[in-house]
């Protein structure tokens, strides 16, 4: 019999395109249906999306000085951020515009402050998932936010120069759509395998709460981000060479 999770998988895939999906879910409990490699949060979750393996991050023993910040493992003073930030990286021009981008960051969410999350390609899911995450190109991430929308409206949380890892936490927090662009180091140097990167150029992530992915479910059969077909013709313009 097929899951839930594998037909749910089969209607992004079918009628959006979508066919990299991992779901997101945090226990106290090691996972016993899935191994652990030598993985970065942000390789991790490349892992599940782009080599459809299963996998676990543990919150108390992270490689990434960024993941342990992130994941709320480690209470990293403001002095040490404004040196990886501002001397270091040079994300940001000074200390001023370090400290605004910290105060916004999302607070990791304490229903989350479990030991380990398992990242697990979606049409293999068997229990019930916490964070659904896609990766997606614009045009697919226009169609999923519009059907976020049809039922009630809300703006997607961007957030400029945030890590990769965010995208595992951030709907829980803010409880709206999480758009991340993929972190420049996660994409162009940790993301390197040889000379290639594991994550396209095209490529953004969206990750949202399992319930918003149910009601974009719902939602696909009634609205025109999905698939219904609103009677409207295109406007006659002059042709464009391209």
């Amino acid at each position: 019999m097929i899951s839930i999770y594998k037909k749910q998988s089969n209607i992004f895939r079918k009628n959006l395109g979508i066919k990299d999906i991992v779901s997101i879910r945090f226990s106290n409990s090691k996972p016993q249906d899935c191994e652990r490699y030598k993985d970065t949060a942000c390789t991790a979750l490349a892992r599940g999306l782009r080599g459809k393996t299963g996998t676990y991050l543990d919150r108390q023993e992270q490689l990434c000085p960024g993941g342990n910040y992130f994941l709320n493992k480690s209470d990293c003073s403001l002095e040490e951020l404004r040196n990886t930030y501002v001397k270091e990286e040079k994300v940001f021009e000074n200390n001023s515009v370090c400290d605004t981008f910290i105060k916004n960051l999302p607070e990791y969410p304490n229903t989350a402050k479990k030991r380990y999350i398992t990242i697990t390609p979606f049409a293999k899911e068997g229990e019930c998932p916490e964070v659904a995450i896609f990766l997606a190109n614009p045009a697919q991430a226009g169609r999923i936010l519009g059907l976020a929308t049809y039922d009630g409206f809300s703006s997607p949380i961007i957030m400029p120069a945030i890590s990769t890892c965010a995208s595992i936490y951030a709907p829980l927090e803010t409880h709206n759509l999480h758009i991340n662009f993929i972190d420049y180091y996660d994409r162009y140097y940790q993301g390197l395998q040889g000379k290639k990167s594991i994550w396209k150029e095209s490529e953004l992530i969206i990750s949202m709460s399992y319930e918003i992915f149910e009601r974009i479910i719902r939602n696909i059969p009634l609205s025109p981000h999905g698939i219904y077909k609103p009677k409207i013709k295109p406007k006659k313009f002059s042709k464009i060479d391209i």
